[in-house]
């Protein structure tokens, strides 16, 4: 699902909560939108919530682009198991990273030689530290 479809959803269901819950307050009864007037106001409140939603949504965006450039990290996979599509990578700090096939970019046959030079993203994981973007350099 695509971000936008995902936030035209959410609107128009927080947007019609919010009439129903707006309804509630004012006259005490569930109202539906049966003139021009209560349909504008559905309306006003979609794509008010709509409009919040997308500023957010592309200001978390803007800030996870901004922050991935400055974690790139430069590292040695140290082994691979291709039929189990795991291994590690040692950073350039000296430790090393779990490291899955699915972290790593490409299509079809993502999998890590030993010896390779690879840049990645350390990211947290479920039992530690984990590479995530992977890619050869």
């Amino acid at each position: 699902m695509t971000p936008i479809l995902k936030n035209t959803i959410l609107s128009i269901l927080i947007g019609a909560f919010a009439f129903i819950a707006i309804g509630l307050v004012q006259e005490h009864v569930i109202r539906v939108p049966d003139s021009t007037t209560r349909i504008a106001e559905l309306f006003i409140i979609i794509v008010a919530v709509f409009a919040a939603g997308f500023v957010n949504s592309s200001s978390s965006i803007t800030a996870s682009t901004s922050s991935e450039s400055t974690d790139e990290e430069d590292g040695t996979v140290k082994w691979f198991n291709f039929k189990k599509g795991y291994g590690f990578i040692t950073r350039d700090q000296g430790d090393d990273v779990f490291v899955h096939f699915r972290n790593i970019d490409g299509d079809g046959r993502r999998s890590l030689s030993d010896g390779q030079r690879v840049r990645f993203v350390v990211i947290p994981g479920d039992k530690g530290l984990q590479a995530d973007q992977v890619s050869t350099i």
